[in-house]
């Protein structure tokens, strides 16, 4: 009988929030006040210049919601597939290729900052400090990310047949 599909989303922690709503309001202080204030040398700013300004507060402010929002999604079933949306962040690893999956506490230190980061040897996956796992593949990157339930995570990988421990 095959094992019931392990799922969990693990939400960003106040560290991203604070982070995405500094970026907005740097943007909006750095970006919309140029556009709301006059020149005061009297010179009307061309179109050119409002239409780039306008360009970058609106995908500024998109990207700073997206930072606020992000979310590390985690599913075992077939594979192991870890995604971090909004952003495009998607790896899908077969159980029978991994060679351990050891739980771990992540902090910004052990993972080289927050957010979607290269570590030695690996990629790491953090949006708080907190638990985790860190995943070993034969022949490529490894994996470490935050979970809310490590061992579980690891049990689901062990009955889909990947090395544990």
């Amino acid at each position: 009988m095959r094992p019931e599909p392990y799922e969990e989303v693990v939400p960003s922690g106040r560290l991203m929030l604070w982070v995405g709503l500094g970026l907005a309001a740097v943007v909006v202080v750095t970006v919309g006040v140029p556009l709301a204030v006059a020149s005061p040398t009297r010179q009307d700013v061309g179109t050119g210049d409002t239409i780039a300004l306008v360009a970058t507060l609106v995908g500024t402010l998109v990207l700073a919601v997206g930072v606020a929002r992000m979310r590390i999604h985690v599913r075992v079933d077939d594979v192991l597939e870890v995604r971090v949306t909004p952003f495009w962040y998607r790896r899908r690893i077969d159980p029978a290729q991994i060679t351990s999956a050891v739980p771990m506490v992540l902090n910004g230190v052990n993972s080289a900052g927050w957010g979607i980061r290269l570590v030695p040897g690996g990629t790491a996956l953090l949006l708080d400090n907190g638990p985790g796992v860190q995943v070993h593949v034969a022949g490529k990157r490894s994996l470490r990310f935050r979970c809310g339930d490590p061992e579980a995570l690891v049990a689901a990988l062990e009955a889909r047949g990947a090395s544990v421990g």
